[in-house]
């Protein structure tokens, strides 16, 4: 039944942004585009489509404030879209050692963004764990990124113990502002992203089976 619910939601979503798209060409020197291009990229459409769509409007369009506002935050995103390279960074470990994403780098690497109080994330835990166990011998990796609160760090680090979570682990401590989070736009955990050998997005926030499905076939390629 979920799945079924969920092809139906999926056609839906579909048949929604191929209206919204259709709006836009038909309409590139109404203001209305804007207000559908920001609702796509709210919706979660790609960041390049939105992208591609926006330098289609109109020049006046483009300098209104939502305009504006609309392209720094498609800036933003496309620098995590599916096809683009993760940026780099560095953060300290449970135990205060600094590791950069580039040392940690597998065939596969998931970077997956959560923390100790997140339900959701504890709950996915299992399910990357059992893909870690299958698949790290052959080259899997995992670097988790925890969005625990400053004064937090004992219960990380027991989060880290429960859930069995046997991979290299960082954290600044900040919250929503963590530097990492920031840099990758996160606004909502559990976040992933895979990303093939040289460190480039394949895909994001997969679960369940479909994260090792793509994990399996990344891995046999």
């Amino acid at each position: 039944t979920m799945v079924k619910l969920q092809k139906e939601e999926e056609a839906i979503r579909n048949s929604d942004l191929s209206h919204k798209k259709q709006i836009v060409k038909e309409h590139k020197n109404n203001f209305v585009s804007v207000l559908v291009l920001t609702d796509m990229l709210n919706l979660q459409a790609p960041a390049r489509e939105v992208n591609e769509l926006y330098t289609t409007i109109s020049e006046d369009l483009k300098q209104t404030p939502l305009a504006k506002s609309l392209k720094q935050n498609l800036e933003v995103m496309l620098v995590t879209e599916v096809g683009s390279k993760a940026p780099e960074f560095e953060a300290p470990n449970p135990d205060g050692k600094v590791i950069a994403l580039n040392e940690v780098f597998g065939k596969v690497t998931l970077l997956d963004f959560w923390a100790s109080w997140c339900k959701p994330c504890r709950m996915e835990n299992p399910n990357v764990v059992n893909v870690f166990n299958k698949y790290h011998d052959k080259g899997f990796n995992i670097i988790q990124v925890s969005l625990d609160r400053e004064g937090q760090h004992d219960k990380w680090v027991e989060a880290i113990k429960e859930d069995n979570l046997t991979w290299n682990h960082v954290s600044n401590l900040q919250f929503w502002n963590d530097p990492v989070a920031r840099l990758y736009n996160i606004k909502a955990i559990p976040a992933a992203f895979l990303l093939d050998e040289n460190g480039v997005i394949v895909a994001t926030n997969l679960r369940g089976d479909a994260l090792e499905a793509k994990v399996k076939e990344m891995i046999e390629k």
